[in-house]
């Protein structure tokens, strides 16, 4: 039996065939992604120095700005990714460029970090799927295992736990045309100046694990001693 199926496992992952090209959907072909490393995140010295603008620039932020005039929210926008970017990171598993494409990306946070409130209409629904560590929002407390489903361009936030907390981020297409691909969905410059300082709070707690998955074991020492 264990002959039969490495025999089977070693013709799927074999090269491209005829016969499995038949199968093609028009999201693409077969395919097999192995454990990758994992993107490291951004080292907060390294960043103080970049242009607001060029960080800003990923954000929609139109409603911050009306308010607070385009200059200061363009900063203040900055000042939060500079003092959070340390404590986060995003791996690519698979990402299908084709019409209704899927992707499915690893995501970790350090622990207790808070992300900001926003959305992304650009991408279409998506399923989070907790692998490791605690995701909290409001009172509930997510483990390994929960998850939640995000209409598309319905705001978010939520806050790592002790552990910091690992997901899967799966899309499959979706998203409104011409829409920006990152929205601020905060309210106030003083709602991400709590965010600015709590950044700097957490910080020293946060340090990438080694391998996906890895968050479970601190998860495990801060559940069991």
């Amino acid at each position: 039996m264990e002959t039969v199926a490495e025999d089977q496992s070693n013709e799927s992952i074999g090269e491209p065939t005829e016969e499995n090209k038949s199968y093609a959907s028009k999201r693409g072909e077969f395919q097999i992604w192995e454990s990758p490393k994992m993107t490291p995140p951004a080292v907060f010295e390294d960043i103080q120095d970049v242009d607001p603008a060029k960080i800003a620039k990923s954000f929609e932020f139109s409603a911050l700005s009306d308010r607070f005039g385009h200059e200061e929210t363009q900063n203040k926008i900055s000042d939060l990714v500079k003092a959070s970017a340390s404590g986060t990171s995003s791996t690519v598993l698979i990402w299908q460029n084709s019409p209704g494409g899927m992707s499915l990306v690893h995501v970790w946070f350090g622990p207790n970090f808070p992300l900001f409130r926003h959305s992304h209409p650009a991408y279409g629904d998506c399923l989070y799927y907790i692998i490791s560590g605690e995701l909290i929002m409001g009172e509930r407390h997510l483990k390994a295992g929960a998850g939640m489903f995000v209409p598309n361009g319905h705001p978010y936030r939520f806050k790592a736990g002790p552990a910091g907390v690992e997901l899967l981020e799966f899309r499959a297409g979706g998203g409104t045309k011409d829409a920006p691909g990152l929205k601020m969905e905060e309210k106030s410059l003083d709602a991400l100046q709590k965010l600015i300082d709590e950044h700097h709070v957490q910080r020293p707690k946060w340090k990438q694990p080694e391998n996906i998955g890895d968050t479970a074991f601190l998860q495990r020492e801060l559940d069991f001693g």
